[in-house]
């Protein structure tokens, strides 16, 4: 695997501001288009899909990496395991 990019050693000062979209993907299993369009603000879509399970991170829709999902105080966050 690559090493990390130093800030210092490209000029990604120009372009470090730049907003990205990050999107962690969860699968839910037999999920259809008839759940799909039940859904509204407060439904809970269940996922038989464990904490360690390996999910796919996305920026701005490209594969970025592969993670878990972690609980973080009272709610959710990803910890990357794998880069790439």
């Amino acid at each position: 695997m690559p090493a990390p990019v130093e800030l210092s050693d490209v000029a990604w000062h120009e372009i470090q501001d730049v907003r990205c979209r990050l999107t962690a993907e969860l699968s839910v299993q037999g999920f259809t288009a008839r759940d799909l369009l039940l859904l509204q603000k407060g439904s809970l879509v269940s996922s038989k899909q464990t904490t360690r399970a390996r999910i796919t991170v996305r920026a701005n829709g490209a594969f970025l990496a592969l993670a878990e999902f972690e609980v973080i105080g009272g709610g959710r966050g990803v910890r990357l395991t794998e880069i790439g």
